[in-house]
């Protein structure tokens, strides 16, 4: 009898220990929204989409993509700044939105480091400077070029403040060199204008100018980024040629509003880290033109934080001003 009355305890203990549990511990048993502050298309819709085909096998779970575009991303960030805390929404978030906006924007309806918990950074892809197909072959004749010619040669970009401008201005400012800049609503009429023979060079972003370089139509001169590009092995990266830390690269990651629970935000982070182990994923990410990154929600919370000081200084120094 004594046994019986130890076992029913122990169940009922149990089952009050369930009870308990919070909600979140089934998590997910509902869909799982995505926001993309870009329209589709773009890189940002692309590497959201892989990450939700991911989460969507590996669960089982529906996993959504809602592109909440418009006011340079700020659209959408803010929708998921204001959603419920439950890990149900979450934000695919670029560099521009999360840490260059701020810096931007002095009214933003969002600010990154009071909104948003940091979840997982998915992966990153370098800038590439491109020149017209007979342009300069070396980034050194390119200076010359420029030195030779004050604010004669144009280049475009995906917007003012965008970081196919910064990236620029900031070359620019090391060369001490000049030129004109002529902002896009977006990297498509920008890259149109290019093909046309309007412009004469860009920054622009790895996964946007890989057809282009893999045409012919558009001539890599270098990377912006510390290490070469997986996508673009044989182009040297601007620091190797001279132009030491020079190192900008465009990232995305994602984000939970403010206060999600640590329980949601590591079953995520473990999942998407392991779906950047696997070859589906990976491989998804480099055709993009996109290097997998990962690790811990610190290890990004740590990043966003530097990227934040980072860009209030180079937008402070370019003197960039919002469309």
């Amino acid at each position: 009898m004594q046994i019986i009355k130890l076992i029913l305890g122990a169940a009922l203990s149990a089952l009050a220990t369930l009870a308990a549990l919070p909600v979140h511990a089934a998590y997910p048993d509902k869909p799982i929204r995505i926001v993309v502050p870009f329209p589709p298309g773009g890189a940002v819709d692309s590497v959201a989409r892989i990450v939700a085909a991911h989460l969507t096998q590996a669960w089982g779970a529906t996993v959504v993509v809602d592109n909440k575009a418009g006011a340079g991303g700020a659209i959408g960030v803010d929708a998921v700044a204001r959603a419920p805390n439950t890990g149900y929404d979450l934000l695919l978030g670029p560099i521009g939105p999360l840490t260059i906006n701020p810096a931007l924007y002095p009214k933003l309806t969002y600010d990154t480091l009071r909104d948003f918990d940091a979840v997982v950074l998915i992966a990153g892809t370098a800038g590439v400077l491109v020149v017209q197909p007979d342009g300069p072959d070396s980034v050194a004749k390119f200076v010359e070029q420029l030195k030779a010619s004050p604010g004669r040669l144009n280049f475009g970009s995906a917007g003012n403040g965008n970081l196919t401008h910064l990236a620029a201005e900031y070359f620019l400012s090391l060369t001490k060199s000049k030129a004109t800049h002529i902002p896009y609503k977006g990297s498509a009429p920008a890259v149109t204008d290019f093909l046309g023979g309007q412009l004469n060079f860009m920054f622009d972003v790895v996964p946007t100018a890989l057809p282009q370089v893999r045409a012919g139509k558009f001539k890599p001169l270098a990377v912006t980024s510390s290490k070469r590009s997986t996508s673009l092995p044989e182009v040297p990266t601007l620091d190797e040629l001279g132009y030491r830390g020079f190192n900008i690269t465009s990232w995305w990651g994602l984000v939970a509003p403010k206060g999600t629970p640590a329980e949601v935000i590591r079953a995520l982070n473990t999942e998407v880290n392991k779906g950047l182990q696997s070859a589906q994923m990976r491989e998804a990410l480099l055709k993009l033109g996109a290097d997998p990154l990962g690790g811990t929600p610190e290890q990004f919370a740590m990043h966003i934080q530097q990227e934040l000081v980072r860009w209030k200084q180079v937008v402070v120094e370019s003197g960039a001003k919002a469309d």
